[in-house]
């Protein structure tokens, strides 16, 4: 069933984490606050570098990746210490928060993954990939970090969302991002399968650049 496509502070210039978090977004470390601190409708950037130390999927998704790829929804290759390197960034006229990320998989091209986030209602965050798709996420403030929990998957189509049954085929989505210090962060993403364990993973530590 579709409905109305829900952007909560669609005109705030607070940044689009705090938006989602409300008081809850003083809990954060500072290089949390830091690595999500963009005004939207600016031209501000964020610049991060950092080391995957585990990119995978399981082979059950192979078939899966080409497209997911395409979308710029999955990292279609494997690997260990790999290189990334990111860009956060917002837009003049635009309330998202944007990413661009660019993982350097040894002897292969790199590999570029772009995304942007949306505060789609209290405690939550949309993140867009290519041709509309969504993944829905809870967000809560632990331990300094932040947490985030899968709520589903949309196809966003002019301002209406459609739920999507892609958890089904892939289990579902976690991450963590967890403060190291003033500039440095640790961060998680699995996804898992009730059947098929884990279908997807990546983990590394990042820092903030001046």
């Amino acid at each position: 069933m579709t409905k109305p496509l829900e952007t909560r502070g669609a005109n705030s210039t607070e940044p689009v984490l705090k938006q989602a978090l409300g008081a809850h977004w003083s809990l954060l470390a500072p290089v949390i606050q830091a690595h999500y601190d963009l005004s939207p409708f600016t031209d501000e950037q964020i610049h991060l570098k950092g080391n995957m130390d585990r990119v995978f999927h399981a082979r059950v998704v192979s078939p899966l990746l080409p497209l997911a790829a395409l979308a710029g929804a999955m990292v279609p290759y494997r690997g260990e210490n790999v290189p990334v390197e990111v860009v956060n960034y917002s837009l003049q006229g635009k309330p998202s928060y944007f990413w661009h990320r660019t993982f350097f998989f040894p002897g292969k091209k790199p590999f570029e993954f772009q995304s942007s986030m949306i505060c789609t209602g209290k405690g939550e965050l949309t993140e867009y990939v290519g041709f509309g798709l969504g993944l829905r996420l809870s967000v809560e403030a632990k331990n300094g970090g932040v947490v985030e929990r899968e709520l589903g998957y949309v196809w966003r189509i002019g301002r209406r969302s459609i739920p999507m049954p892609i958890n089904l085929l892939l289990g579902q989505s976690h991450v963590e991002e967890m403060p190291l210090s003033d500039i440095e962060y640790e961060m998680r993403w699995t996804i898992t399968h009730p059947l098929f364990g884990e279908t997807f993973a990546y983990s590394g530590r990042f820092n903030l650049i001046p």
